[in-house]
C-alpha cells in the first residue's frame, strides 16, 4: 500500500471517513489517499492516524478485522462482514509505503502553485470579462430593419 497526498478540489466538511480509524474528519486542500501497489483506491486516510504512523494503521486494520469477525454471519448483508474482516487482514499484512519527508512538502508546493495559478487566471478573467463588455453600435438601422419584411 502507498500513501498519496493529493489535490482536493471541493473541501469537504466532516464527509469524510477515515479507512483505518473510521473516524469523520474534514479536508482542506489536500486529502490523503490509501492505494493498492496497482494504485487501485482503498480510501481516505486521516492525519492523525497518519501522525501515529505505519504500524498504528495496520494495527486498526487487524482491530476492525476483529470486530468484523465477531459479528454474527448474515446473506442480508453485501459484501458480509467476514468477507470486509478477510480484505482488511489483507491490507493489515501488506507492507505500508510512506512517502520521504521532501515528497509531502513538494506535493504542498504543487497544491499551492495551483492555486495560485487558479487564483491568477481567475483575476485575469475577471479584468479581462470587464473589458470585453459588448459595445452596442452606434447606429441601430432600425429603419433598415423594419421595412425588411415590407413590400415597398
Amino acid at each position: 500500500m502507498k500513501i498519496h497526498l493529493e489535490r482536493n478540489l471541493k473541501p469537504q466538511p466532516h464527509r469524510l471517513r477515515c479507512v483505518a480509524c473510521w473516524h469523520s474528519f474534514s479536508s482542506d486542500r489536500s486529502r490523503l489517499l490509501l492505494r493498492r501497489q496497482n494504485g487501485s483506491l482503498i480510501g481516505d486516510l486521516c492525519w492523525d492516524c497518519l501522525q501515529q504512523g505505519t504500524s498504528h494503521i495496520q494495527q486498526q486494520f487487524k482491530d476492525r478485522a476483529s470486530e468484523l469477525c465477531s459479528q454474527p454471519l448474515s446473506e442480508d448483508i453485501s459484501p458480509s462482514p467476514h468477507k470486509q474482516a478477510l480484505v482488511l487482514w489483507e491490507l493489515a499484512s501488506e507492507p505500508l509505503i510512506t512517502p520521504p519527508f521532501y515528497y509531502w512538502w513538494w506535493k504542498k508546493l504543487t497544491i499551492l502553485a495551483a492555486e495560485a495559478q487558479e487564483l491568477e487566471l481567475f483575476r485575469k478573467g475577471a479584468m479581462n470579462s470587464r473589458s470585453r463588455q459588448p459595445k452596442t453600435p452606434k447606429d441601430l438601422f432600425i429603419s433598415e430593419e423594419s421595412s425588411i419584411g415590407k413590400d415597398n
